[in-house]
């Protein structure tokens, strides 16, 4: 990218120099000339050195770095050339400050200015890249977990410091601090061994996705499990009836009205953004502000604007009336998501509904995954999630300060009571319904895309009679724990070892596919790996030797009176090649193998594995969409559609879906396919659900 930036600015500005060098004796200053030939030279120098650092780092494999061992002097002459490049910068502001600037013309003042404003943001953009991309801890030893963790707890610190804690207080950056902590701890964990390096993970997934079977084989193969008893098939005698399709589909619209305003503007775009503007000439006739019912008193929302932007989204996405609002809190802080507590007299429920990730304190509150422990009934000490613990614990406790649920049971004594949330929301919607079991033995929980490292199994299996948790196709949230993340590590490092290209041709094949068949999946085999399914030797003539018919085609190929000696010599040479080849790559995959089983060890040495809550609804796609689109088409489509204000841009394709009651060994790997974040959009799950409301067939 670089290459290209400097590249494409080197041109204009050798002609623009070649064209107007007579007028820089303006203000009888010549630094003008010595500033141009010296800032001409060195993007020539960064733009030669870029090229050979390119053409020397796309040599090898990704796990074959000998034949870029030379780059790192290149690197070092970069780095000089980025020192100078600054020096120079300062000799263009010091020309600037020292003219008059009435002496020269306003396009040689406004070059010069051009050219030092390019300098700093190319210098920004490089230590930008440095920051994100640099792993500060690769240099420190394997055992040295101590400085390692406190090298990512300063990075953290300082990454999250303008975003989170500019404008909090003590007790709250106390808390940070912590999570921090835990944070650095997770992640030293995850890095530890592999050596991987951001681009080596992305390649990896990118190979991985080439590798990922078809949904319908996907699909057939879980069913194969099924009837090898490898996974445990659900009992849907002792599913209790409320649990189903249809009730799922009614109480989605809650779960995602707490994302309120945006969620509102991402679904109706610049008509969404101008009906929630503040403005009063602009909120007259729009349908959010169109909704019937009274004015809530002030008491009853906490933490919204002036205009209750994000009361007015909510009243209109869930549909509900003003009158049946218990409460509705829209503060976000950490460990604490906007949650609302209102009242359904159709299906007679008292509903809990929790909002959510939608901030940086909320990604925060994802990733404290360390496991916090507590008691219920007769289970002690089970595990779950410390970040969403918490979170629930703080809403438990304003819940009950508040007496909300007794003050929404004094006018409805017979109602039911439901928790239910997206995401965030529904971990925190399944920790909560634990804390107020003691309480409400017949609470109801769905949670739709829940975490997948959220209880331990005994929890789960617990909560199988009051919580059912709603997963859609392939979304990544569900199956994503440490666990997971690190099984993926693991085959991350496999797929690597195993592949035979190098990165660049890997990132070439995968924009191709992605650029011109947004929809499709890799559908030839992929030649770079060697699995177990599929393993091929990469030589050609050993290729052409590893079949049984090898020397026989040989022979048929060459004179046998003139050629047998020689044919003989390479079949010979041929074999020993290949079987060299094997036992070098036998010693890489023990190697590999070793280094993984060390890894898991570790992990599950440390972290107790958590799972999803309750019974599991899996809805998962049996039709594929019929059309094949490219990538610029869809784009361009996207962009008219948000212009011209045409509908809404983010509608899902129709798609005919169908559900089942799965099993939670299904979701312990996690998939790597063009849907695992399209699928956890609340969108994308509304539209699912609302097809089996759509089908008679599915109701019950």
């Amino acid at each position: 990218m670089e290459l290209v930036g400097r590249s494409c600015w080197f041109m204009p500005q050798l002609i623009y120099y070649l064209k107007f060098q007579q007028e820089f004796q303006c203000a009888e200053i010549d630094l003008l000339h010595l500033y141009y030939i010296g800032f001409l030279s060195l993007i020539l120098s960064i733009i030669l050195v870029q090229l050979i650092i390119v053409i020397i780092s796309s040599r090898g494999t990704i796990t074959n770095t000998k034949p870029r061992d030379k780059i790192k002097k290149y690197l070092y002459i970069r780095i000089f050339l980025v020192f100078a490049e600054i020096i120079w910068s300062c000799i263009g502001i010091v020309w600037l400050f020292k003219i008059n600037w009435m002496a020269c013309s306003k396009l040689i003042n406004f070059g010069v200015l051009g050219n030092i404003i390019f300098c700093w943001i190319a210098f920004i953009f490089i230590v930008v890249i440095l920051l994100v991309l640099f792993d500060p801890i690769s240099h420190l030893p394997e055992h040295d977990i101590t400085t390692k963790r406190d090298v990512l707890y300063a990075r953290l610190k300082k990454l999250f410091f303008f975003c989170c804690c500019l404008n909090s207080g003590n007790g709250r950056n106390k808390h940070y601090e912590n999570s921090y902590r835990q944070i650095s701890s997770i992640l030293e964990l995850m890095f530890r061994g592999g050596n991987l390096t951001p681009s080596d993970v992305l390649a990896g997934i990118v190979l991985l996705s080439k590798k990922e079977k078809d949904q319908f084989i996907r699909e057939a193969k879980i069913q194969k499990y099924y009837r090898l008893n490898r996974y445990t098939r659900p009992d849907e005698r002792i599913i209790p009836k409320w649990m189903n399709v249809n009730t799922a589909a009614f109480f989605i619209k809650y779960a995602v009205a707490t994302y309120s305003w945006p969620y509102y503007i991402y679904m109706n775009n610049l008509r969404g953004f101008r009906e929630l503007c503040c403005c009063p000439c602009c909120l007259s006739g729009s349908s959010v502000n169109a909704t019937e019912g009274d004015e809530v008193p002030s008491s009853f929302i906490n933490g919204d604007t002036k205009s209750r932007r994000n009361w007015r989204a909510f009243k209109y996405l869930s549909k509900v009336k003003d009158c049946d609002l218990i409460y509705a809190n829209f503060k976000n802080e950490l460990f604490f998501v906007p949650f609302c507590v209102l009242v359904d007299h159709f299906k007679k429920t008292i509903v809990i509904t929790i909002r959510g990730t939608l901030s940086l304190r909320d990604v925060i509150t994802d990733i404290t995954a360390e496991c916090e422990y507590f008691d219920i009934d007769d289970l002690k000490n089970q595990p779950c999630h410390v970040g969403i613990h918490n979170t629930a614990l703080n809403i438990f406790n304003e819940i009950n300060s508040l007496n909300l649920i007794q003050k929404a049971r004094e006018k409805n004594p017979d109602y039911d009571l439901l928790v239910t949330g997206h995401s965030l929301g529904a971990g925190t919607a399944v920790i909560l319904a634990l804390k107020l079991k003691t309480q409400y033995p017949n609470i109801k929980c769905i949670a739709y895309s829940p975490p997948g490292g959220l209880i331990s199994a005994a929890l789960a299996d617990y909560t199988k009679s009051f919580v059912m948790s709603v997963v859609l196709g392939d979304d990544i949230v569900p199956r994503l724990s440490l666990h997971s993340v690190h099984n993926l590590k693991a085959d991350i490092l496999k797929v690597l070892h195993a592949c035979n290209l190098p990165k660049y041709k890997i990132a070439w094949n995968y924009s191709i596919g992605i650029l011109w068949n947004f929809e499709g999946n890799y559908t030839k085999p992929d030649e770079s790996l060697s699995d177990d399914e599929t393993e091929s030797d990469t030589d050609p003539l050993i290729s052409s030797i590893s079949s049984g018919d090898s020397s026989k085609m040989l022979l048929e190929n060459n004179s046998r009176s003139v050629q047998s000696k020689l044919t003989e010599v390479a079949i010979k040479t041929a074999s020993t090649a290949k079987q060299l080849f094997t036992d070098h790559n036998q010693q890489n995959k023990k190697k590999v193998t070793l280094e993984v089983k060390q890894m898991m060890n570790t992990v599950y040495e440390t972290y107790p594995e958590l799972q999803l809550p309750g019974n599991i609804l899996y809805i998962y796609r049996v039709g594929a969409r019929s059309t094949k689109r490219s990538q610029v088409v869809y784009f361009c489509s996207k962009i008219v559609c948000c212009i011209c204000n045409s509908g809404s841009i983010n509608r899902v394709s129709d798609s005919h879906f169908d559900s089942r009651w799965a099993s939670r060994e299904e979701f312990r790997k996690i998939l790597i396919t063009n849907r695992i974040l399209i699928d956890h959009f609340p969108n994308a799950l509304e539209h699912s659900l609302k097809y089996f409301n759509g089908n008679q067939n599915f109701l019950v």
